[in-house]
């Protein structure tokens, strides 16, 4: 095979997308939180940071539809690589046979060539995949003012050259098998990215949710600052908490029951961050401030 087709070749094979879908980033700040008597001693720190995916259903949905993309092209690459080896395995059989490699060469040569003169392709590419180096452009030129036999007959003179035929056979089956591990790993990477977008999508329609709910609902809609004093207040910003009784869970301190009609499912403290957080906007966007009684934690969201 040619240089210029085996570049070709491995740059089919290894050019790869890797696509970031989300970074998943949760706000920190410094904080100090309640006495035990419930007043303030300080408020925490507000920390501003972009709005992340999550929070962007349209951004969420276009970095799926990138991500799918490049699982799919990486999946093309990995089957016509996998169906490239087949064929080449078969054409080495062949080959090992000195007159039926012959025979394989000139059926293979004629139908070459004839599509190069149909399509006015470059006949080095052609001469290189036969082993005519000595052809040279003047000769392509020449062939498409002649007959298609004439061009046929030039490269007929490359099939005497069975045995390196079959190296350069038995080279390009050792790349497609090198290519085909290369190209799992990479396929395994792009599930895991449309798996990670995919998750994405379902954390911003739940946020897309409690934003179009908030607005009919007539609720002010919270800052950061809001949010991070809440989950202060109710569980020193612990995702993870589980108050003493059994009965509140998370960041937001959860019922059981109350998780479930946000759509929920399972122990709310162990959701992830992001999926608590949005389910608690949810909650607000339907009840505002009721689940969390401003006589002590509802205090640090808006007034409406």
């Amino acid at each position: 095979m040619g240089e210029s087709l085996r570049a070709q070749e491995r740059s089919r094979l290894t050019v790869l997308l890797v696509v970031m879908v989300a970074t998943l980033a949760a706000a920190a700040g410094a904080a100090v939180g309640q006495s035990d008597s419930g007043d303030e001693a300080a408020q925490p720190v507000e920390v501003e940071s972009s709005i992340p995916a999550w929070r962007d259903l349209d951004r969420a949905q276009t970095d799926l539809e990138l991500a799918l993309g490049v699982r799919d092209s990486v999946q093309v690459a990995m089957n016509r690589t996998v169906d490239e080896l087949h064929l080449e395995l078969a054409r080495l059989d062949q080959l090992l046979d000195t007159d039926t490699g012959k025979q394989l060469l000139m059926d293979e040569a004629e139908r070459l060539v004839v599509q190069e003169y149909i399509s006015g392709g470059d006949v080095e590419d052609v001469v290189l995949i036969l082993g005519v180096s000595e052809a040279t452009d003047a000769l392509w030129r020449k062939a498409l003012l002649s007959e298609v036999s004439e061009l046929v007959d030039q490269a007929l003179n490359a099939v005497d050259d069975v045995p390196g035929e079959r190296e350069r056979t038995e080279a390009r089956i050792g790349r497609l098998n090198d290519a085909i591990p290369y190209l799992s790993s990479r396929l395994f990477d792009a599930e895991q990215s449309v798996e990670a977008a995919e998750w994405v999508v379902y954390i911003a329609e739940i946020n897309d949710m409690a934003d179009r709910e908030r607005v009919q609902n007539g609720f002010i809609e919270p800052t950061e600052r809001h949010w991070y004093n809440l989950r202060f207040c109710e569980s020193t910003n612990n995702y993870t908490a589980e108050s003493a009784n059994g009965l509140f869970y998370g960041a937001y301190q959860f019922e059981p029951r109350t998780w479930r009609t946000v759509g929920g499912v399972g122990n709310p403290a162990h959701a992830p961050p992001e999926e608590q957080d949005a389910r608690a906007r949810l909650l607000y966007a339907r009840r505002g401030d009721q689940p969390w009684p401003r006589d002590y934690c509802g205090r640090w969201l808006p007034a409406n």
